[in-house]
């Protein structure tokens, strides 16, 4: 039997020409490899690893074609038949088409995209377009921020994980952080809770006439616990300690004593006596 011609015979390059193509493809193919391994994160989240991942395959193929087919001059053909119609393929194409084939074997399951909707459990709040969403599953952790639309968008999850049972966090100002567990789907809503804070702080020098006086945080009403050093516990605060200021105002009857913003996780110390006696006499129960 003839053996097939080689068309690498009537090839004007040398066999260290083609081992030069295939190192160069070689050290392509490695470069892009890493680029790959070191941006994993960010193509997840942009849901476009698996296509990078086909760009890896190209430059291993070609550089495995040159190599074999070039510099140690070997020679393969496939053929395949279906429904009357043949498909020939010979020399280099064959590997090239056998490692790019081989490859795409190995890219990962398809992966899906989970919607987290942020709303407040409370009525008359404001949408949440800010803030972090956390997402726990298995043994990884994901931060994605909150966008414009009210939702934070988190690509390339494992479709091995639909079902599964995930936790999810909401880092937002003024509203409770604590994870949440859900079934795992594409789109999730995400009811939240105020935060409750404390508001610590003294008045030392009224101790004795506590009875007298009053609080008001942002408007409403609050009743402290004293001890007898004249600190004082205002609770239920909303909003997040170390984060959220409020409007702290203190009465002693009929007058306003005291007006300022106050940071809450802050002691607060007050002074009264700080505005004049008349200023907000409505406040604090004065006709």
């Amino acid at each position: 039997m003839p053996t097939p011609p080689n068309p690498q015979s009537q090839s004007g390059l040398s066999a260290a020409a083609y081992a030069i193509i295939s190192l160069i493809g070689l050290l392509l193919g490695m470069g892009l490899l890493l680029f790959y391994v070191y941006k994993v994160p960010d193509l997840v989240k942009s849901g476009v690893q698996n296509q990078v991942f086909y760009v890896l395959l190209i430059p291993w193929g070609l550089s495995s074609a040159a190599f074999l087919f070039g510099a140690m001059r070997g020679y393969a053909r496939f053929t395949h038949k279906h429904l009357g119609t043949t498909l020939e393929l010979g020399g280099p194409v064959v590997l090239f088409c056998l490692v790019v084939y081989a490859g795409s074997r190995l890219v990962p399951p398809e992966s899906l995209s989970l919607t987290v909707r942020p709303s407040c459990k409370e009525t008359n709040c404001l949408p949440i377009t800010s803030g972090v969403i956390s997402l726990r599953y298995s043994d990884v952790t994901r931060d994605e921020n909150i966008g414009p639309h009210t939702e934070a968008i988190f690509k390339g999850i494992p479709t091995k994980f639909l079902g599964a049972t995930i936790s999810l966090r909401a880092q937002i100002d003024g509203y409770d952080d604590k994870f949440h567990e859900f079934k795992l789907s594409d789109v999730l809503d995400l009811p939240l809770e105020k935060a409750k804070s404390h508001l610590r702080g003294v008045i030392g020098s009224v101790s004795a006439n506590a009875k007298g006086i009053r609080f008001f945080i942002d408007g409403r009403a609050v009743t402290p616990e004293w001890d007898p050093n004249g600190n004082f516990d205002l609770f239920p605060v909303e909003g997040t300690e170390g984060k959220s200021t409020v409007r702290l105002r203190v009465c002693m009857t009929p007058d306003l004593e005291y007006d300022d913003f106050v940071m809450l996780g802050r002691p607060a110390d007050i002074s009264l006596n700080q505005v004049a006696p008349s200023l907000y006499a409505k406040i604090c129960g004065s006709p």
